[in-house]
């Protein structure tokens, strides 16, 4: 597999940027400004994904979850429902059969959890 140089944001466009900066005045300074943020995260992104690259071993990388998904995940989702219920279940079941009770309970909402978990990882 050959080891690709990643590219970099070369110092002739920022002398450039700044030459036109200089050339077209002030009003557009916001856009030549934009440009040139483009090009170099552009360049930055590049050379991350090819450094990635390069420690994976050509394995692509995981996909980065946002925010949003992160809320939906199922284990996450399962997770607080086990914590809300773990209190309830726990007082009922301590009532009721004493320390066994409480045991047993928190045996069944961890093999419970446990085999959700191990069943949503094969997806």
């Amino acid at each position: 597999m050959e080891r690709q140089t990643p590219p970099k944001a070369p110092r002739d466009e920022v002398a450039a940027a700044l030459q036109t900066s200089r050339e077209l005045g002030p009003d557009y300074d916001d856009a030549i400004a934009a440009s040139l943020v483009e090009r170099i995260d552009s360049a930055v992104e590049a050379r991350v994904d090819a450094h990635l690259a390069g420690r994976l071993g050509g394995r692509e990388p995981k996909q980065r979850v946002s925010y949003d998904e992160q809320w939906k995940s199922p284990r996450l989702i399962l997770g607080l429902i086990a914590m809300v219920l773990s209190i309830p279940l726990t007082a009922v079941s301590g009532g009721l059969l004493g320390p066994a009770g409480v045991l047993l309970s928190w045996l069944g909402m961890l093999m419970l959890y446990l085999i959700a978990v191990v069943g949503l990882g094969r997806r």
